[in-house]
């Protein structure tokens, strides 16, 4: 941004003196007045009256000097946010992270990460998978969080945590009573074919939670009694919780949803089922330290939830 004839006229009207502008200005003073005799005859308008040596503003010259100092601002500030941007001190990271993920996840982060780069300005979207993808493609996003199998094949990512898939089932079901202990693990684990004949909450077709959910139904021969489709997971948490069925849940949703009733969680088949969440961003993209760090923080949010 060039605003010397800006400077040169602001300079002047601030000196009124020919000699200390020109010197203020590192310019010769037949130079500067030269440019200031080209600016005005270009105007149509006198900027200054010259008296005994003394550049005095006229009226359109002070309505001059006005605006130039307001646009003298706007560059100074500029400069200054291009020059943190520069120094990687200053920048912005736009996330994306599905609607069920965000509230438990981010928030915590984000407070963290503000208050270490209040500069940096962080942008949450949340959407489906195929909403993010999109604004990915349109490079509206420079960071995602999601399940590894639904990662591209032009970005690099970072592992936050582990998701197990648990099955949720009311407190006082009577399935409760098969279930197993499982040496190392934190749950104790029911074996599918208990699932026969019961009432099952299942997600939406078009979620990755359904795919594992009909191969395991598929994997075990189960015929479910009566199937219900609901696509909030609060919502079937709350109705498992009120003994209208079974369903299958992420722990990481688990942990962080809560409700007046009790449900209980098991494992099942828990060596197929566990997947990786990721922080996925454009392969070969280089990442300033603010990035770097909010990994790390997400990292640490996942790994100690």
């Amino acid at each position: 941004m060039d605003l010397k004839e800006q400077k040169y006229v602001c300079t002047l009207a601030e000196c009124q003196n020919l000699t200390r502008a020109a010197e203020r200005l590192y310019i010769s003073q037949p130079a500067l007045s030269i440019f200031i005799s080209k600016l005005e005859n270009s105007m149509g308008i006198p900027l200054f009256t010259r008296k005994n040596g003394k550049f005095i503003l006229t009226y359109a010259g002070e309505c001059y000097v006005e605006e130039a100092r307001k646009m003298l601002e706007l560059e100074r500030s500029l400069r200054k946010k291009l020059d943190k941007i520069t120094s990687e001190q200053s920048g912005r990271i736009r996330i994306g992270s599905s609607v069920r993920r965000s509230p438990w996840l981010l928030p915590p982060v984000i407070a963290k990460f503000e208050k270490e780069w209040p500069d940096v300005e962080v942008v949450l979207k949340e959407g489906t998978i195929s909403d993010l993808n999109e604004l990915l493609d349109n490079f509206e996003l420079d960071l995602v969080i999601l399940n590894l199998p639904g990662l591209k094949d032009d970005m690099d990512y970072q592992v936050l945590f582990r998701d197990e898939f648990l099955l949720a089932v009311p407190q006082f079901h009577p399935i409760n009573e098969k279930s197993e202990y499982v040496p190392g693990s934190a749950y104790r684990k029911i074996d599918p074919k208990h699932l026969n004949g019961e009432s099952l909450f299942l997600h939406a077709s078009w979620s990755s939670s359904r795919q594992i959910e009909d191969r395991i139904l598929e994997k075990h021969h189960v015929k479910p009694g009566k199937i219900r489709v609901i696509r909030g997971t609060e919502t079937s948490f709350q109705m498992i919780a009120e003994g209208l069925g079974i369903g299958f849940i992420r722990e990481s949703y688990a942990i962080n949803l809560k409700y007046r009733k009790t449900v209980n969680y098991y494992c099942i088949d828990s060596d197929d089922h566990p997947i990786d969440v990721v922080a996925c961003y454009r392969s070969g993209a280089p990442l300033p330290p603010y990035m770097k760090r909010m990994l790390e923080l997400l990292e640490e949010h996942g790994r100690n939830m």
